[in-house]
């Protein structure tokens, strides 16, 4: 039993140890001396039939003096137990109990529903289970959906509803293989040139016109011309053009080239076949740059052939896709290079190179300008994309032996002009340009004079001179 907080008697709060209640003087009862019996929960009833008694009043405090001792309070109506158990509701309010009181115990507090009071541990509800057991597998499918990219794309495009994930791989590739096609057609846009050739002398001469082309890989074409990487260009084939006459759209006759491997002839044209030359030759749409390319199969595809897989693939719409003959790839490209040779009689041979720079590699430019007698003319760009020969006219050059009639004749008339009392009245700059516009007149200009006076040391000629002007006597001229 412990020791009560409240006086049994009075109800007067008693100090931790107290013996004796301070008020009342009453004892106060401990674990070895029990306090005093207390009537019996029997003698405590009342008969069911008797008025109860009416509760004793309360002492009138505020009549005493200050000085005076508090009158005892008088004892509580029901009596204790015998064992000193009861305590007074209204004491253990004021108190707030001891250690043992029930009201204070925390676990009658802290119990779950359905819980013990002795802290034993609580099963989870079923609901709580289900619920953490279905968060699992959402975590674990995410996790596994996330790990493989085409269940993932599958999941954002019909879950997410995002139209970017419903392109597959296979349309991934595709998109990649037309953005490579993009690229290519804007890095390697063909190339096509034009020129209107003519020559002198037009009937005597011959010609053979030739197309070379050079090749090279699509990733070496790609470094040189994105990187400044080494030209890897090298030498494939070489065509013959046939020469024919055709009426053109305004009913014009022209001259037309074919290049072919297989031309009946290595020269293009000759006079004494018994042809009409037409001058000058137009030579239009003539390749510059081209892509080699070749279908999935790796078949190599022609401009011929492409067209027709273009249209076939725009006819099978969405199964083109999975046709491996129209997934087309450019594998190299390829240039050209054009070169006329001319020849007549009397005539030094003429050779013309037409290009689009840079010259592939092999071809020594400097030598062949020097030594060989060359031309080489670039094709130059124009604003609508064509490439094109600006001045395609040559005139061939006259062996020495060529220009004796044409000389002889031009000396004749320079010896009567030197004659007249015109130039005889010149001082000698006016003398000069006199005879330089006579030489003008006769077609001769600085570079067949050149040619002339190669003329002057040999034997024949000057033999041939002599003969000219023996006897020879100046017509009459006007202001002699």
């Amino acid at each position: 039993m412990t020791t009560p907080k409240f006086c049994s008697n009075c109800g007067t709060s008693l100090s931790s140890g107290a013996k004796f209640c301070a008020d009342c003087g009453t004892p106060v009862p401990t674990a070895a001396e029990p306090a005093a019996a207390e009537p019996t929960a029997a003698a405590n009833e009342e008969p069911a039939n008797e008025p109860k008694a009416d509760a004793p009043a309360a002492p009138d405090l505020s009549a005493a003096p200050a000085e005076a001792a508090p009158a005892k309070k008088p004892a509580p109506a029901a009596a204790t137990a015998a064992d000193g158990s009861y305590k007074d509701p209204v004491a253990s309010l004021l108190a707030g109990g001891d250690d043992d009181d029930d009201d204070d115990d925390l676990s009658d507090h802290l119990d779950l529903p359905g819980g013990t009071s002795d802290g034993g541990k609580k099963s989870l509800p079923l609901g709580l289970i289900a619920m953490l057991g279905l968060v699992a597998v959402l975590v674990g499918g995410g996790v596994f959906i996330s790990s493989d990219d085409e269940l993932n794309a599958r999941f954002r495009c019909n879950i997410m509803g995002e139209k970017s994930a419903c392109i597959t791989e296979e349309d991934r590739l595709w998109e990649i293989e037309q953005q490579e096609k993009k690229e290519e057609m804007e890095l390697m846009t063909h190339h096509y040139g034009a020129f209107d050739l003519s020559f002198t002398p037009e009937t005597d001469a011959s010609f053979t016109l030739v197309q070379k082309r050079y090749e090279e890989g699509r990733k070496d074409f790609v470094k040189r011309i994105r990187e400044g990487a080494a030209d890897k260009r090298t030498f494939k084939e070489k065509k013959i053009g046939v020469y024919s006459t055709g009426k053109s759209v305004e009913g014009v006759i022209k001259g037309q080239i074919k290049f072919s491997k297989n031309a009946p002839s290595d020269v293009t044209f000759k006079p004494e076949e018994g042809k009409a030359l037409v001058l000058p030759l137009s030579l239009a749409d003539l390749p510059l740059l081209e892509r080699e390319q070749a279908d999935g199969n790796g078949k190599r595809l022609t401009a011929e052939d492409i067209e027709k897989l273009e249209k076939e693939r725009d006819t099978k719409g969405a199964d083109a896709k999975k046709d491996p003959r129209f997934k087309v790839k450019t594998q190299a490209l390829s240039t050209w290079i054009y070169e006329i040779h001319i020849s007549a009689k009397g005539f030094k041979p003429r050779s013309v190179v037409f290009y689009e720079a840079p010259l592939a590699p092999g071809i020594d430019r400097k030598k062949m300008e020097t030594e060989g007698n060359v031309t080489f003319r670039a094709f130059k760009r124009r604003p609508d994309g064509k490439f094109v020969i600006e001045n395609a006219s040559f005139d061939l050059l006259p062996e020495p032996r060529t220009l004796w009639t044409r000389y002889i004749q031009g000396l004749k008339e320079v010896h009567c002009l030197q004659k007249t009392k015109a130039y005889k009245a010149r001082d000698e700059q006016g003398q000069k340009d006199a005879e330089a516009l006579l030489w003008e007149q006769k077609a001769f200009n600085k570079v067949l004079m050149e040619i002339a006076h190669q003329n002057d040391e040999d034997p024949e000629w000057i033999k041939y001179k002599e003969e000219q002007f023996k006897g020879y006597k100046c017509p009459e001229m006007v202001g002699q």
